[in-house]
């Protein structure tokens, strides 16, 4: 990345002060979004901005900021597998099987599952909240992986089983660098290879019908089934912020945004421009919708109906304006970075866009909380086009993983993780995982 004047400042403000810590702080006098330039000569860092000594100043720049270099960090070509580095991250499968070593870089197959339609649980990680099963426009099921990175990896094996858990204090937090990376990919059809996004090939769970006009996963797998990467939720543990912030990034082809002023209840077209998760010209109140009936063909694994796809909320409502402004500021610098650095990161993820960032006032998480969303501070309707298709509008991140009590568990700040929750009995968030 190019260094200038405002780049050089925001650096020093990176460096020496602390977080945004209200929804009401003021326009930052940075105006440039970028991260320190030493940060691409350190592959290996995960950062965790902190202020020193001294009265924090309010920086939001500073969320988006780590979002990006979170990103990043991930997708950099890990030197052992020459993969990005996220690939070779361990899975809910690994801490299920007992784990692997937190530090493995070994290549590894990339193994992705898709939603069944009519869950026997509530909560998931591949769909949040609905379970609906998202299809694109070629008829195919989009699918899912999460990778949990060392540090998130380490600290859920120590405290995953009833009996590890019983054991936590209500106030343990998951510590700073904890981040998990939770992606959604589409099968390419027949000779596609979209030169604007990440592809590689992937082992899938292929679906059937249930016979009651859903969708489940069968017991039969393909491998070697190309696929694209379309959306990467990351969320972790700043300093100061142990409640994770929340990011969300969209290859940038995925979906339009709701024009202003229009109602998803609208007869009115989004849009004339199609998308990969939208045709052109197809109502407000076409899209977002979740069938109350599937067909799908056992052979060709093409489903109807698909799904026309818009996000309610550009930049997940940021408000005020310069949020927007920092988000964009943000997408600019860190994709004309990645191109910069062609030798350290594959290019075409310069084609992502992070939609924005959620995190809450800093020094209210407690235990026993179901209402962090009141809380929230940012992107606060953030929602990925692939991963929250049908909860946009209802819910959001805050909602879900929040530190309340339930059937089965006490009130713990631990409790954000559902991959914590999952294993716990009679637990109403337990759900079928890969890692959450």
């Amino acid at each position: 990345m190019k260094t200038t004047l405002a780049l050089a400042t925001l650096t020093t403000l990176l460096l020496t002060t602390g977080l945004a810590s209200a929804q009401t702080s003021p326009v930052p006098a940075v105006k440039i979004c970028n991260a320190n330039p030493g940060w691409w000569e350190s592959p290996g860092l995960m950062p965790a901005f902190s202020g020193e000594n001294g009265t924090p100043q309010v920086v939001d720049c500073n969320f988006q900021v780590w979002s990006w270099t979170a990103f990043v960090n991930a997708m950099q070509f890990d030197k052992n597998t020459k993969q990005p580095v996220f690939l070779s991250y361990p899975t809910y499968d690994d801490l299920k099987q007992g784990g692997i070593a937190a530090n493995t870089r070994a290549p590894r197959k990339l193994t992705l599952t898709p939603r069944d339609q009519k869950p026997k649980a509530n909560g998931s990680i591949e769909q949040a909240g609905s379970h609906g099963v998202l299809v694109d426009q070629n008829g195919r099921a989009v699918y899912y992986a999460s990778f949990m990175n060392p540090a998130y990896f380490a600290f859920t094996q120590k405290y995953f089983g009833s009996l590890a858990y019983s054991k936590a204090p209500p106030t343990l937090t998951y510590p700073p660098g904890a981040t998990v990376f939770k992606t959604s990919w589409r099968i390419l059809a027949a000779g596609e290879n979209p030169a604007a996004a990440y592809t590689t090939t992937a082992s899938i769970k292929l679906l059937e019908s249930d016979g009651k006009g859903g969708l489940k996963t069968s017991d039969k797998t393909q491998d070697n089934v190309p696929v694209a990467l379309t959306g990467v939720h990351v969320v972790g543990v700043i300093r100061g912020h142990p409640e994770f912030a929340w990011a969300t990034f969209e290859q940038v082809n995925n979906a339009p945004d709701l024009p202003d002023g229009m109602q998803p209840t609208s007869p009115d077209p989004v849009g004339q421009h199609s998308f990969t998760f939208y045709k052109g010209g197809t109502p407000a109140n076409q899209s977002n919708v979740k069938p109350k009936s599937m067909t799908i063909d056992p052979a060709t694994q093409v489903i109807a109906p698909i799904t026309n796809v818009f996000r309610q909320f550009a930049y997940g409502g940021a408000t005020p304006a310069y949020r927007v402004t920092n988000i964009q500021q943000s997408n600019g610098q860190f994709s004309e970075g990645i191109k910069e650095h062609a030798s350290r990161i594959e290019p075409k993820f310069a084609n992502y866009k992070l939609i924005g960032t959620t995190w809450i006032k800093a020094n209210t998480l407690k235990p026993g909380d179901g209402n962090l969303d009141q809380e929230a501070i940012g992107s606060i309707e953030l929602a990925n086009s692939t991963l929250e298709t049908f909860e946009q509008g209802h819910r959001m991140c805050f909602s879900c993983h929040n530190t309340s009590a339930g059937p089965g568990y006490p009130g713990k700040d631990i409790n954000l993780s559902h991959i914590i929750l999952s294993v716990l009995p009679n637990n109403v968030t337990k759900m079928r995982m890969q890692g959450q």
